[in-house]
């Protein structure tokens, strides 16, 4: 029972994660964007609201490894660790994605400048985001290494997570080095696979969890 509740309480967090992230960037849009105080004051309401989602996501995302680490260690305990690793690395990664926008709007209301502020933000895009991705991926292999291996759940999930990772992290590396901009087209096309994929396995620990007859 405990079990299935851990599967659950995950397959909701994973949706609860991807939601917030696909609201934080709608709301904050592309960064990288000339700013001017007026605009910013104009969209202060819609980047705080976008800065909150993305503080969600990053709450949702630290409370998965605990759920899921006790099932996971069961079939390897290392992998469960790199799992629990990757994704607090990846949260640390994450939450500057809601500071740096904060600090834009704080600075056009006259507490700091907001040509500093911006381009801290801006550095955030290129660097931080990209970043973040690098461990969401390297999290994705050890999950669905160890979810194929023990069959916890159908492996064809778990094969297209792990095909699905290339191009999401081919998309983090472009972004990274300025070969790809977040609000490419192109960006969008790498990182759906993985996404959808997610959605699945959230779908299937909430309505079925974990197999039980997993191999150990």
């Amino acid at each position: 029972m405990r079990r299935r509740a851990a599967a659950r309480a995950a397959g909701v967090l994973f949706l609860i994660a991807t939601a917030a992230g696909v609201l934080s960037v709608v709301l904050l849009g592309p960064p990288g964007t000339e700013v001017t105080r007026e605009a910013v004051l104009r969209g202060a309401a819609s980047t705080t609201t976008g800065a909150l989602m993305v503080l969600v996501m990053a709450a949702a995302i630290a409370m998965i490894p605990p759920l899921v680490f006790p099932v996971l260690r069961e079939h390897g305990e290392q992998p469960a660790l790199g799992y629990l690793v990757s994704r607090t690395v990846e949260v640390v990664l994450v939450i500057p994605g809601a500071v740096g926008p904060l600090m834009v709007v704080a600075a056009a209301r006259g507490h700091l400048d907001l040509r500093t502020a911006h381009a801290l933000s801006q550095t955030y895009g290129d660097w931080g985001h990209p970043a973040s991705s690098v461990f969401f991926c390297l999290s994705v292999l050890l999950l669905n290494r160890v979810l194929f291996r023990a069959a916890l759940v159908p492996r064809l999930i778990s094969l297209w997570a792990m095909a699905a990772v290339v191009p999401y992290l081919a998309d983090a590396v472009l972004v990274m080095f300025g070969v790809l901009s977040l609000s490419s087209p192109l960006h969008t096309v790498l990182v759906v696979p993985l996404a959808v994929n997610e959605m699945v396995l959230a779908v299937w620990l909430i309505t079925k969890g974990f197999r039980e007859y997993a191999r150990a």
